[in-house]
């Protein structure tokens, strides 16, 4: 998060205010970013948001587990509404696949997802739209989802450790 460029998008995902993109477009065209992030609107929002990446991180690093190149964060024990999905990937760089089980008051849910940074074969890899269509989700090749209600946490926990399974099984660099 040391590039203007990446505090901004930490800014704007995070935005619940419909006017704030508006604000930013015009300066966007006429200032650097890092002045853009000066503005006293835009640089009243970075502190807590950084705060709240850095305890993602932490969080991150304590709940997850990475064996035969697959990553598996489960936090649903845990209120972590929303965080830079790339963050496993910047924790296991050697990791193919993420898959994330988090709780909600409105769901459960399995992500599914690969570093876009990986070596392996694309052609050799596991298509995560079709696996997550098995339990009622869906996505692309490279990133998919399962939501499931709250009172199915089960099934989702279930679901999860199958494709955590299968993943691994299908590791493209066997000993990672």
């Amino acid at each position: 998060m040391a590039a203007p460029a990446m505090k901004l998008t930490l800014i704007i995902e995070a935005t619940q205010d419909p006017e704030l993109i508006p604000r930013l477009i015009p300066l966007l065209t006429e200032l650097p970013l890092q002045e853009v992030l000066e503005q006293p609107f835009v640089a009243n929002l970075l502190p807590p948001l950084l705060d709240q990446h850095q305890k993602a991180i932490t969080l991150i690093r304590e709940r997850s587990e990475y064996r035969d190149g697959t990553h598996l964060l489960r936090y649903s024990d845990h209120l972590l509404e929303g965080f830079n999905k790339f963050i496993p990937y910047y924790l296991f760089p050697q990791a193919t696949y993420s898959i994330g089980l988090s709780k909600s008051s409105f769901r459960t849910k399995v992500a599914v997802g690969s570093n876009p940074w990986t070596k392996a074969d694309p052609a050799t890899m596991v298509n995560l739209a079709q696996v997550c269509e098995r339990y009622g989700g869906g996505g692309h090749a490279r990133v998919g989802a399962i939501s499931f209600s709250p009172d199915r946490s089960d099934e989702a926990r279930a679901a999860a450790k199958v494709i955590v399974a299968e993943l691994r099984a299908r590791n493209p660099f066997p000993g990672l």
